[in-house]
């Protein structure tokens, strides 16, 4: 008697392809929020409160509310005509890639040294009268580097005043300037920096309130050091793209240590909460011998000039003339 045919073996069952749809789901969407919000996390630190207000980043009890005016104002006020100062184009760094006109304007000084006053962030002209008149006064030739912020575009923290920085030194040494100095507020002195870490450009540089890294100023927010650490970290990582380079590499304090010859005057509030004192003394300790930093008794930030007007003129214009060497420098009190 033969044996019964055994029956193949049924085949394993297929699970339905539905059920991995779902689970992507599942798992991509809560993914897609996440990076998403941390999106638009990072979008903000380009895009601050104060400069969709109109206002700027320096703030202090005695600093004045200036109005948005024109270069014809700054003339009227100082009884000087400035000239036009164009000194060509530049492209943003970041996702953006904007390109930007950079544009100063001249007054004519006695002497044939000049200073570049690299503004804070959102600053209107009117509030360079104050530092284009105190320079002036002392016989310096002063650019005013004013290429506004557009809240349409946002700010990227000193990183395109560098490039500001840069292309209106360049423009004055092909004019037959060979003495010059940068005069940077708030992101402005940052972007004074790391210009001259970049390229040496200038003689000297007062910077007045500068942050020492970007990452830690970022850090030091309420809004941003409350967040979830992982949610925290996918932002700072999607901030890169939105500044073109690693939140902690933008780091003037680092840069403070590529100045060559280049002299600098830090400025800093001493209890300013926005960049402390610890910021200024890790780039008074970064740049060396060649630097030394003036302290002044405000919780404000950038406002030194307004807070003690006659002890700001004469420290910086005393600096300035030692790095100009038409005198020799005092020592760092």
């Amino acid at each position: 008697m033969s044996d019964p045919i055994e029956s193949p073996p049924a085949a394993p069952k297929r699970r339905p392809r539905r059920i991995f749809g779902i689970g992507a789901i599942l798992l991509g969407v809560p993914i897609l929020l996440w990076i998403g919000a941390g999106f638009f996390v990072a979008r903000s630190l380009r895009y601050p409160d104060f400069l969709r207000r109109g206002s700027e980043d320096t703030f202090g009890q005695h600093v004045p509310q200036f109005k948005r005016g024109s270069i014809t104002d700054i003339g009227a006020a100082l009884g000087v005509e400035p000239e036009r100062l164009d000194c060509g184009v530049v492209e943003e760094d970041g996702i953006a890639h904007h390109q930007v006109t950079v544009v100063g304007w001249y007054f004519p000084g006695k002497r044939r040294e000049v200073v570049v006053i690299v503004p804070p962030a959102g600053a209107p002209e009117t509030a360079m009268i104050p530092y284009v008149k105190f320079l002036l006064g002392a016989g310096y030739t002063v650019v005013a580097s004013y290429s506004a912020n557009d809240p349409k575009y946002g700010i990227n923290w000193g990183m395109l005043k560098r490039k500001f920085a840069l292309a209106t030194a360049r423009t004055l040494m092909d004019d037959g300037f060979t003495k010059i100095a940068a005069l940077g507020i708030s992101e402005g002195a940052a972007g004074a920096i790391m210009a001259q870490a970049e390229q040496p450009v200038f003689t000297a540089i007062v910077a007045d309130s500068s942050y020492a890294n970007l990452e830690r100023l970022f850090m030091r927010s309420p809004s941003m050091s409350g967040l979830n650490p992982a949610f925290l970290s996918t932002v700072m990582w999607e901030a890169q793209f939105w500044f073109g380079r690693k939140l902690d590499k933008i780091s003037p304090e680092t840069d403070a240590g590529n100045l060559g010859s280049c002299a600098l005057l830090i400025i800093q509030n001493r209890d300013d909460q926005v960049t402390p004192m610890a910021d200024g003394q890790a780039i008074l300790a970064s740049a060396g011998f060649n630097a030394q930093m003036w302290t002044v008794p405000s919780a404000g930030h950038g406002d030194a000039l307004f807070e003690d007007p006659a002890g700001y003129t004469a420290r910086v214009i005393k600096f300035l003339d030692a790095s100009f060497g038409t005198e020799t420098p005092a020592a760092t009190p």
